[in-house]
């Protein structure tokens, strides 16, 4: 819809269009939703998904009533997407999606979205993933499917917590599993894994093939 459409329609409905927006994603789909003064709050839901939009007054504080929202869901995971211009209410959803996918099932709390930038950032340039992944991964490429997603899945995880029990605790499985995936990727990236460069090249490339799978 073009926004000139967007301003006719809500002319009619004699519904103010807000100065800027927010989106609000979380996993739980049964708690009702407390609505801060201020702001009109658009909600959806599905299968897996509570999608909802802060309307934001101009007055009203919009980070605090978005992060009020996601404190509603009872300790389900849920993140705050940035505050943008209506125009850009997209933007702010799918980057809370995104955020959301990244978390994994393990997360709890309320989570802002500019605060996971990288992988982000690569995900919206396809060719630049792509041409990572293809360089960076191809050790990757010896092993089944189902043990390259446990690899790939292990990576991740050690990259961002270089510790077996805290990549136990997120992967939910026993941390001498983890310890023995952790010896066969030593075994296919050797001495890369021990390069702060290539790592978080690692790192953006493995985040940016995980927001292109289904959300679960």
């Amino acid at each position: 819809m073009h926004s000139r459409d967007l301003e006719q329609l809500a002319a009619a409905a004699r519904w103010p269009l807000p100065q800027s927006v927010q989106a609000v994603v979380s996993r739980d789909i049964h708690t009702s939703i407390h609505v801060p003064d201020g702001c009109r709050v658009l909600r959806q839901v599905s299968a897996n998904r509570v999608r909802v939009l802060v309307a934001e007054s101009g007055s009203a504080p919009g980070r605090n009533a978005a992060t009020a929202l996601g404190a509603a869901f009872g300790g389900s995971p849920a993140v705050v997407g940035p505050s943008v211009p209506l125009a850009l209410a997209g933007t702010s959803l799918r980057w809370a999606e995104y955020v959301l996918t990244e978390l994994g099932r393990n997360a709890r709390g309320v989570h802002r979205a500019v605060d996971h930038p990288a992988g982000w950032i690569l995900a919206n340039n396809r060719q630049v993933a792509d041409s990572l992944a293809a360089a960076l991964l191809e050790p990757l490429n010896r092993c089944t499917p189902l043990r390259r997603e446990q690899l790939e899945a292990t990576l991740l995880a050690w990259l961002q917590w270089r510790a077996a029990p805290e990549v136990a605790r997120a992967l939910n499985v026993h941390p001498q599993t983890v310890r023995y995936r952790m010896r066969r990727l030593h075994a296919l990236f050797g001495h890369a894994l021990s390069e702060p460069d290539i790592c978080l090249a690692l790192e953006l490339a493995l985040r940016s093939r995980r927001f292109r799978q289904p959300p679960q």
